[in-house]
């Protein structure tokens, strides 16, 4: 097992990865038939943004971080992180490796602020986020409606990278 940058060339298995988390947690933007596969438009995004990845000996992704940057000028100094980590692989120090990597990625490109959101319900991660040096900057109410109910998000940072 390994922690490394995904490379464009490696979408499809990045595509099966998301699919795979989508099906195993309810944590996750997309419910597990929303996502769809577009090769070129996954491929062009991994070019153009950093991703890193968890990655088994036969180049299996199981879990992965996207940190999405922005060409507008008033906005390139942030990046927007997503992330997931099949279940089989967490508590394993994956996820913690992961963000060391992309924190260091991210300091390297000089960026000021990494951001994310988190289900307010969703301890684990806001204790890893916590732990990786992230702050709670304020709760999107409501935000996202599952199972009947609608949740909230907390929206946190880390700045001065």
């Amino acid at each position: 097992m390994r922690v490394e940058r995904i490379n464009a060339d490696e979408a499809i298995n990045l595509y099966q990865c998301m699919k795979q988390i989508d099906k195993e947690t309810q944590f996750m933007l997309y419910l597990p038939d929303e996502r769809t596969f577009e090769t070129l438009k996954l491929y062009e995004d991994i070019q153009h943004n950093y991703y890193v990845g968890v990655k088994k000996n036969d180049g299996t992704i199981v879990g992965y971080i996207s940190l999405h940057i922005s060409n507008i000028e008033k906005v390139k100094h942030k990046g927007y992180i997503t992330t997931g980590l099949m279940e089989e692989y967490q508590q394993q120090g994956f996820a913690t490796k992961m963000f060391e990597e992309t924190i260091a990625w991210a300091r390297n490109q000089e960026l000021r602020r990494l951001e994310l959101t988190v289900l307010t319900h969703n301890n684990p991660a806001i204790s890893l986020y916590e732990k990786m040096g992230f702050m709670i900057e304020g709760i999107k109410r409501e935000s996202i409606y599952m199972e009947g109910l609608y949740h909230d998000e907390l929206y946190l940072s880390l700045i001065h990278i």
